[in-house]
């Protein structure tokens, strides 16, 4: 336990340095990372490119303030609306995930003119307090912001939509539904077929937006560029950020289309370290590499690799199911032993997470070798106790 810095309990593995998909503790010991900053690795650690690109642009040495017009920074934003699903055509500058669903919320809430934010209950969106609201705040830190209404998570499709649109009519101030394609940080949870086809037509039928959060799920981390892409949708808004940095920068994004622009012109938009230029220098080429190197089909094949080699598990009583889409995994467990599997795993040289006590959770680097995707799953099948 920490002395001075706030800490949870967090696991006693002081980690030094990485290199592709391994990591180092500081007596040398090496092990393969399933977690990546949880859903951040992407194109591995220690990338020789991604230092280059840091480097070149450390040497130049200053920040732009953001009322000036950068001309990097429109060329960026440029090559993600190329790179987006839909109409999405404008995008917003933010140092976190956090901060782009914050703006997120106010840009739904200006765009309609109405207060109502509609989310699933359980699912992660951010610490800060908007971000808390319409995720998981927890109730000790109430009274949340107002303005949010929370569904159960969907075990069928049909009677979550029916009863979205029951709210959506019966309110009549719902500004946007705001959701992640797959529930990450929720245990990997994936939406049942033609979910979000139907959320879509329901907002679209009523005039509520539709805002993907992909903070968690951008940029290849489940076998496409966008999230989105999975389920052949349109958002209205978009949020950006974790594997978008592949962990070289702390930066983020929200995208709008044209209409939500438009209508919500003038909010405040001007993050002190938005975008600065030794970040921005970072994802410019981790997404470079990403678009470049087809790590969005990576993640698919070498995640669909891995998730069949974990499948077995679920015969083992203790094991309830193991779930996966491109690079985000999770085994749920029926008894709240997840910690013991993680802490088993570290000792057998592996990273992994957990969402809960039940569930584990796995976001390898895109990049992955179908090598060491075996060699993870032989670790995680030796402390589950498959043999």
């Amino acid at each position: 336990m920490s002395k001075h810095l706030a800490d949870y309990g967090s696991a006693p593995v002081d980690f030094v340095r990485g290199q592709g998909s391994y990591i180092f503790d500081r007596n040398g010991k090496k092990y393969l990372d399933f977690q990546t900053g949880w859903c951040v690795g992407t194109v591995g650690w220690k990338n020789k490119e991604m230092a280059e690109a840091i480097s070149a642009q450390a040497r130049e040495g200053f920040h732009e303030p953001p009322w000036f017009r950068v001309e990097r920074h429109e060329k960026f934003a440029s090559r993600l609306v190329e790179l987006a699903p839909g109409k999405l055509n404008r995008v917003f500058r933010a140092c976190s995930g956090s901060e782009a669903v914050e703006f997120a919320i106010k840009a739904a809430r200006a765009a309609t003119g109405k207060p109502t934010i509609v989310s699933v209950d359980g699912v992660y969106h951010g610490h800060t307090y908007g971000a808390a609201s319409v995720g998981n705040a927890g109730s000790r830190i109430g009274p949340i912001v107002p303005g949010f209404v929370k569904m159960k998570m969907p075990k069928t499709g049909v009677g979550f939509c029916k009863e979205l649109e029951k709210i959506i009519v019966e309110r009549g101030d719902v500004a946007a539904f705001l959701s992640e394609p797959v529930w990450t940080n929720a245990g990997c949870v994936i939406p049942p077929d033609g979910f979000y086809q139907e959320v879509q037509r329901i907002c679209r039928k009523h005039k509520v937006l539709l805002v993907m959060d992909e903070v968690a799920t951008c940029m290849g981390r489940c076998g496409k560029l966008f999230g989105s892409e999975l389920w052949g949708i349109e958002p209205d808004i978009v949020t950006l950020g974790k594997s978008f940095t592949g962990g070289y920068a702390t930066m983020a994004a929200t995208m709008v289309t044209e209409s939500v622009f438009q209508k919500a012109r003038g909010i405040s938009s001007h993050p002190t370290f938005g975008w600065m230029f030794q970040d921005l220098a970072a994802v410019e080429k981790n997404v470079e590499i990403i678009v470049r190197d087809d790590l969005a089909g990576n993640a698919a094949t070498v995640g669909a690799y891995l998730l069949d080699l974990l499948k077995p598990l679920e015969s083992l009583k203790k094991v309830k199911a193991v779930r996966g889409i491109g690079m985000v995994l999770a085994i749920e467990f029926r008894l709240p032993i997840a910690v013991l599997v993680a802490a088993k795993c570290y000792r057998l040289g592996l990273v992994v997470e957990f969402t809960d006590s039940k569930t584990l959770f796995l976001s390898p680097m895109l990049n992955l070798t179908k090598a060491d995707a075996r060699k993870g799953a032989e670790i995680i099948r030796a402390a589950c106790g498959l043999k």
